[in-house]
């Protein structure tokens, strides 16, 4: 994997809201799983959560990882499937002090043997979601649009999860138009950023109707994007590529 030879759990974050984090979270885990990879998405935005909504599993959440720090439910229970081989774990509602870096990543050690990728997807800023994933994590990936707001945002997420101890951290540009964004050079935004590059992913209506509980065609170019960055997550060397986006 690209991440190193172990499971990863990899936090997704940035510290603005609206770069796509959970959509990221969403179809790469869809893409993962279709592919035979074990998955589990974390929603780390206590009292917003989102994910449970864009997965169409609401009506089926009943705990949360919040459950299982106070010992309220056995950690198996709390996870919902959402389809073959893809699983929630959802956000309570409530922040608590029970909710400790330690507890939380003690939480999430009791699902590495039933996974092979769990993603934390944390919420927009540095607060409590985005410091409990960035120590429970083992790595990073740090979505950031191509604007200069979202970048400068991107680089700051980048430094506070590298103060956290975390050495691997990739990127993913978002949202990207060749049209739209003639003036904007992904290598200038790698180096703002400070991160590798993970995948672009270009400015995709079929994704943005994918938001809204409409089925994304196979082969639309969100997710030919999407599978190119899966792939590399599980070791592939697939190339970068920007064209036609």
């Amino acid at each position: 994997m690209i991440f190193g030879d172990k499971m990863s759990v990899i936090s997704v974050a940035s510290a603005k809201g609206g770069v796509g984090k959970s959509t990221f979270c969403s179809c790469v885990g869809k893409m993962l799983a279709l592919h035979d990879k074990s998955v589990l998405l974390v929603d780390m935005d206590i009292g917003v959560r989102s994910l449970d909504i864009l997965l169409g599993v609401s009506e089926k959440t009943v705990y949360n990882w919040g459950d299982v720090i106070k010992n309220n439910v056995d950690y198996r229970k709390a996870v919902i499937q959402v389809s073959r081989n893809l699983f929630l774990l959802p956000a309570p509602i409530d922040f608590s002090e029970d909710y400790t870096t330690e507890k939380f990543s003690e939480c999430i050690d009791k699902y590495k043997k039933d996974f092979d990728f769990i993603f934390l997807d944390a919420p927009a800023g540095l607060e409590s979601g985005f410091t409990l994933s960035s120590k429970a994590c083992d790595s990073a990936i740090i979505i950031s649009t191509p604007d200069n707001i979202s970048i400068r945002a991107a680089s700051y997420a980048c430094e506070n999860i590298r103060k956290a101890g975390v050495g691997d951290v990739r990127l993913v540009v978002n949202k990207f138009n060749k049209r739209l964004h003639k003036k904007i050079n992904v290598d200038e935004i790698i180096d703002v950023v400070g991160a590798r590059l993970l995948g672009i992913i270009p400015d995709s209506q079929e994704i943005y109707a994918g938001v809204n509980g409409e089925k994304i065609p196979y082969d639309c170019k969100g997710n030919s994007a999407f599978l190119r960055i899966s792939k590399r997550l599980c070791g592939e060397n697939i190339p970068f590529r920007a064209k036609n986006m």
